[in-house]
């Protein structure tokens, strides 16, 4: 599992060898890599290492006015936390018209600082520590780049509501109970039965659950999914005539002489006990929306702001259920509380068409059925996303990754986050590595003795 948080802040301006004044106020337990590589590179050579060291071009040209530039970089190891520092900065030409009516151009620079850290977990008191340290050299606060990217809001705008909500503690905890496949089996019995005699449930159920019945029921009664009443049938008929929160009200009626159309005394027929859902039970089994919850809280957990997730977007009639930016990459969740079909296969495919993500994510709680496979397999083959295309193994068909069972799915989430995350920590670690080595001009020239 990789983590990642990226920081950025914009100084006046970098002050004169900012990275060495940062890594000697930093304690031994911070191992840095760029110079210690260069150290032992001027060393090997008999060379001194200001001979070796250069401004390696980090950047690229976005356009003909704009030249962004890496001019210098570190990698820190802590722990289990691997930290990088870019030193960037950003010229822009602007052109104007001078007093003379001539066109001329004047070029600025601005100064950025980025940090990035990344490892299996991620200690605020190792960053915060360290972001002491920056801001004693370079006087700035570090702040987390977390803002919604360009993409992201571009499907928001194609879309109708869906911004993703915190989910409460109670619907967190409904959630992990229900992704327990014969307790939702029996949830939603209960539903469509508008309830359910107790003596009935396990029939309900697989026979390999029965066994524990009971702590089922109990869960969804905890859960607030399920509550319980008495259920009075006619020993006539055969017909339920009462239904009752408990015993205690059957007794206050046959006391007040209520009786069964039969003629018979209340308390003198049949009495059940009954399983019925709740109104906070069906909202959350309409539309599987503990299965929302679920995939939501997973990649909260996993370190997903949930300012860069949205839940149950609309797009001509079509509803997404989940889109998320993880690490500047979106995303695109279908959630099937089901087997994920043919006819799933090809709604799926005309949202991923519409949406174009880097990572088109498939969670189903049964299987994605051998004819969806296929077809994913056919669309690659006529040239779909064919350069993106891998069956490298059974989870990825044509770069949608497929995540079956609840059991998979922190597994399957963590492996995605994972994947993005050492994506996007990747150019952090390369302009660090592009700093700790030289070129050969520049040692041959230390070699001639030009920089002695």
């Amino acid at each position: 599992m990789l983590l990642m948080i990226s920081k950025s802040a914009q100084p006046d301006k970098h002050p004169v060898d900012a990275l060495k004044k940062l890594t000697d106020s930093l304690s031994d337990q911070y191992h840095p890599t760029v110079n210690p590589l260069l150290s032992r590179q001027a060393e090997l050579f008999g060379v001194p290492v200001r001979s070796l060291q250069s401004t390696p071009r980090d950047g690229f040209r976005r356009t003909s006015y704009i030249d962004e530039d890496v001019v210098g970089a570190e990698l820190y190891a802590k722990g289990s936390t691997l930290i990088a520092i870019r030193l960037i900065e950003i010229t822009r030409a602007r052109a104007h018209r001078d007093e003379n009516g001539k066109i001329v151009s004047k070029e600025s620079t601005a100064c950025y600082l980025s940090v990035a850290y990344a490892g299996p977990t991620l200690d605020d008191n190792v960053m915060d520590e360290f972001e002491g340290h920056v801001k004693a050299v370079w006087g700035v606060e570090l702040r987390e780049d977390n803002q919604p990217s360009r993409k992201l809001s571009e499907i928001e705008n194609l879309g109708q509501g869906g911004k993703a909500e915190e989910p409460t503690e109670q619907d967190v905890k409904c959630a992990a109970i229900l992704s327990d496949k014969a307790t939702r089996v029996l949830a939603i019995a209960i539903k469509s039965s508008s309830g359910l005699l107790l003596s009935d449930a396990p029939k309900q159920i697989p026979q390999k659950d029965r066994g524990r019945l009971d702590e089922v029921v109990q869960s969804l009664i905890a859960a607030g999914v399920v509550e319980t009443e008495i259920v009075v049938i006619c020993s006539k008929t055969g017909s339920q005539v009462n239904r009752l929160p408990n015993m205690g009200v059957l007794q206050r009626l046959d006391e007040q002489n209520v009786r069964c159309s039969c003629g018979k005394s209340l308390s003198l027929e049949k009495a059940e006990e009954a399983l019925s859902v709740t109104e906070y039970g069906r909202t959350m089994l309409d539309g599987s929306r503990w299965l929302s919850v679920l995939v939501l809280q997973n990649l909260t957990d996993l370190g997903v702001s949930i300012e860069n997730i949205r839940m149950e977007q609309e797009y001509a009639g079509e509803e997404v259920d989940c889109v998320a930016e993880v690490y500047g990459r979106l995303a695109l969740f279908e959630l099937k509380d089901k087997q994920f079909n043919l006819g799933n296969a090809y709604s799926f495919g005309a949202k991923v068409g519409i949406f174009r993500p880097d990572y088109p994510v498939i969670v189903t709680t049964e299987k994605v059925g051998s004819d969806a496979r296929d077809h994913f397999v056919r669309s690659a083959q006529r040239g779909k996303r064919s350069q993106r295309f891998s069956v490298s193994d059974s989870e990825t068909v044509n770069n949608i990754r497929f995540i079956e069972g609840m059991s998979a799915l922190r597994r399957g989430l963590e492996e995605i986050v994972t994947s993005i995350s050492i994506e996007a920590f990747a150019p952090f670690v390369q302009s660090a590595l592009n700093f700790s080595t030289t070129s050969p001009g520049a040692i041959l020239s230390a070699w001639a003795g030009k920089d002695h």
